[in-house]
């Protein structure tokens, strides 16, 4: 009997607790229906364009010194064309390992790999 009521007292929790998200759900979509539209398309274009590039979670790693999205300073690589970033990672590559972090980097990657970090990058 006590099996029962705990699995009564279970669902009962589960089934409130989703009629609170639900709710809490409709209420945010229809302040989303209040907010300036223009905003709200330009949010679901970044949010499409990170989706369609594939490369943004390899050159996750790039933005610990590059910065997010490749824009620190002097380190700077976002908007490089895409060609020259390839020929720059498979550059260093080649060479010896302990005298560049870039060069460590770099041999971590594929080719396919560092085609899509140097696409991604190019079009930040």
């Amino acid at each position: 009997m006590k099996k029962n009521s705990i699995k009564v007292t279970s669902a009962l929790a589960i089934s409130m607790f989703s009629m609170f998200l639900f709710s809490s759900c409709r209420d945010e979509m229809s302040q989303m229906e209040n907010t300036d539209k223009a905003n709200v398309a330009s949010e679901l274009s970044l949010k499409a364009s990170t989706i369609d590039l594939p490369g943004r979670t390899l050159a996750a790693n790039c933005f610990q010194c590059h910065g997010t999205n490749g824009y620190a300073g002097e380190l700077k690589i976002a908007g490089q064309s895409a060609s020259g970033i390839i020929s720059e990672l498979n550059e260093m590559k080649l060479k010896d390992p302990r005298s560049n972090i870039m060069n460590v980097h770099a041999r971590g990657y594929t080719d396919e790999q560092i085609k899509l970090i140097a696409d991604y990058i190019s079009k930040q």
